[in-house]
């Protein structure tokens, strides 16, 4: 990989650290141009000691000057030090926030499609990488190679064969060093990917921690977590070792330069071609140079091994949403809720067709309910008409208009959904009832717990609607999290519901309370019901039967019924009650 990609892979993610380098440059110049006081005034006074030249008062001059040097240096290093740290922070800070910013806004079938845990592992382990990787780069790459650029002028002012010998070792060094990440590159990645394998499996394991428990699994759990451990330090022993044996001979090759040039420069004393002040200077210069070579080593090999993050976070930052505004995209404050499918389609990356040729029509405030076999489609139309994903065919209208027609958020705003699988934050009762809308105050949340009767089991609770749930919710039934997710959609207000299984955890009490609040909603509002309890649609004003991802069958309860089709069928299979005919 270039360093240009690499150059454009850290700006991309993140453009703010174009200052810090600015800053970085200009700082280091100064620093390691003082740094040099101390080596060429060390010459002087030893060649006037040699030559016997011992004015004291003069000397004294030197060595005031010497200590005036390493006071600004403790000064600078003080401030400079103290401001890589911040920046470091402050860099770690701002890839999070962009990082998150990021999966907020991608499409929900990327988030479908890969591990949280291992998510969360690629986005913390890369920016604190990256935000290492800048420390290096300020603390050591930039402050080496201007020390670098300075020794060689300052050799080559004072014995240019000295310098050329310096030069000479070089590209023999940086070939080792790139030879030997290219050999470990393999080793590396296969470090990182089984490190984010165990940061997702623990992660699933907590997840599902109570079906981990119910199914005594904890050993299962911890004997694969600790086999990828295994395997991780498994790859990151074969990663150092063979990189340690590599390196060796660039560290005999620089430590053969060192001596090399310390005995040219010994040749040249005795020749009297430099001053023993020189051979001071040389080997000050040359010593603390070939270390500095021993730092870009170690830069090179650091950046390798952060590249799998910055090409992860990379890859993250350049994937654009599926699900995307149009340029005449329209805002919108409210919707009458007419809503149809127009010759529908839909198919997801893998798989058939989930929806095939759907044409519906919903008239406002009108109750529509969805039933069929599980895979029949049912949910797919939901996702669809959330827009969290685009038809492949066709077109949704809601009010005569494309969806895709509106502003995503506006129109996302006014569609309230209510799933079977509830989704709840380890936070109070209340902010999980504000969640939907955190401007509607404790009065109105408190009302729309009680309209959809949490209110009495959250009172219960000894904090009350400060109670913290638990991670998922853990602290409450499945009955209890759905009636809270049913308040939560009654306080955004919207203006089309969709109840997706919305009472499928509820005991039969609790359901028949919840069928009051629904069909009580709905004829306010349009609404979809998706069921498989056939009980729960007896007021509906139109049943939808779908199979396959084609409507079969459509018409009222009775109707349906009448017809002694599929409904039918499902109807007797649940055996409710008296069938009318």
């Amino acid at each position: 990989m270039s360093r240009e990609s690499v150059t454009q892979k850290i700006l991309m993610i993140i453009p703010e650290v174009k200052k810090g380098i600015i800053i970085s440059v200009t700082t280091s110049v100064f620093y390691e141009l003082i740094k040099f006081i101390p080596v060429i005034l060390l010459k002087a006074i030893v060649d006037k000691l040699v030559a016997g030249q011992s004015d004291f008062t003069q000397l004294a001059y030197y060595i005031g000057w010497i200590l005036l040097s390493y006071l600004s240096l403790v000064i600078m290093d003080r401030y400079i030090k103290e401001a890589e740290f911040l920046w470091m922070a402050e860099y770690e800070i701002a890839i999070l926030r962009k990082s998150k910013r990021k999966l907020l806004d991608l499409h929900l079938s990327y988030h479908e499609s890969y591990n949280t845990g291992m998510q969360v592992a690629k986005i913390t382990k890369g920016s604190h990488k990256l935000a290492e990787l800048f420390y290096f780069i300020f603390n050591e790459f930039i402050p080496t190679i201007v020390q670098l650029i300075l020794t060689i002028a300052l050799l080559a002012y004072e014995q240019w064969m000295l310098a050329l010998i310096f030069i000479l070792f070089q590209p023999a060094v940086i070939a080792i060093t790139i030879y030997t990440s290219k050999k470990i590159q393999p080793f590396r990645k296969l470090h990182h990917k089984k490190h984010d394998e165990a940061v997702g499996e623990l992660g699933e394991s907590l997840f599902n921690i109570s079906t981990v428990k119910d199914y005594v699994q904890e050993e299962e759990q911890f004997r694969k977590f600790n086999e990828i451990l295994g395997q991780f330090l498994m790859h990151h022993e074969k990663r150092t070792k063979y990189g340690h044996k590599l390196l060796i001979w660039r560290d005999l090759l620089i430590t053969l330069g060192r001596a090399g040039t310390l005995g040219l420069a010994v040749y040249f004393v005795i020749g009297d071609v430099i001053t023993a002040g020189s051979l001071v200077l040389v080997y000050s210069l040359t010593e603390r140079a070939f270390l500095s070579v021993f730092r870009l080593g170690r830069l090179h090999s650091y950046l390798e091994d952060a590249m799998e993050s910055i090409n992860r976070l990379a890859q993250l930052f350049k994937t654009e949403p599926e699900i995307k505004n149009l340029p005449e995209a329209e805002i919108i404050h409210k919707l009458e809720g007419k809503i149809e499918f127009d010759n529908v389609s839909f198919k997801y990356v893998k798989g058939s067709a989930a929806l095939d040729n759907i044409n519906l029509k919903i008239e406002p405030k009108k109750i529509v309910a969805l039933v069929g076999r599980s895979g029949s489609g049912k949910s797919t139309f939901a996702k669809l008409l959330l827009r969290n994903y685009d038809v492949t065919g066709g077109q949704i209208k809601v009010d005569n208009k494309d969806i895709r027609r509106y502003k995503l958020q506006d129109y996302k705003k006014r569609i309230a959904v209510v799933s079977q699988n509830v989704e709840i934050f380890n936070r109070t009762i209340m902010e999980n009832l504000l969640f939907a809308n955190p401007k509607a105050g404790k009065t109105a949340a408190i009302a729309a717990a009680k309209k959809a009767y949490a209110h009495e089991f959250i009172e219960e609770f000894s904090e009350g609607y400060n109670t913290i749930v638990g991670e998922k919710g853990v602290r409450l039934s499945g009955g209890q999290k759905q009636r809270i997710s049913i308040a939560r959609a009654l306080l955004k207000n919207p203006d089309v519901y969709i109840f997706d299984e919305a009472t499928s955890s509820l005991d039969s009490e609790s359901e028949r309370y919840i069928q009051k609040s629904i069909f009580s909603i709905a004829r306010q509002k349009t609404t979809i019901i998706i069921a498989h309890r056939l009980s729960t649609i007896q007021q509906a004003d139109l049943i939808v039967v779908l199979d396959k991802g084609k409507i079969i069958e459509k018409g009222t309860y009775q109707e349906l019924v009448k017809k002694k089709g599929d409904f039918y069928q499902m109807v007797k299979l649940q055996n409710i009650g008296e069938i009318r005919e």
